[in-house]
């Protein structure tokens, strides 16, 4: 894809359906106690991708 283009709405899907999975796996990961500050970046990079995908997919719609 050219970086010029923007993705589709697909393709965008296909990546939010790849980071909510992976959000997922790591909530399920998730410790009670003592977490791992790795895990709390990994939870707010995915989060922030999610946000932006979610926000991209709102303006095709409109």
């Amino acid at each position: 894809m050219d970086d010029n283009q923007q993705p589709n709405a697909q393709e965008l899907l296909l990546q939010l359906n790849i980071i909510e999975a992976k959000l997922t796996d790591l909530i399920a990961r998730w410790p009670y106690h003592s977490v791992q500050a790795k895990m709390v970046a990994e939870r707010e990079d995915l989060e922030e991708e999610r946000d932006c995908i979610l926000h991209l997919l709102s303006q095709s719609d409109s």
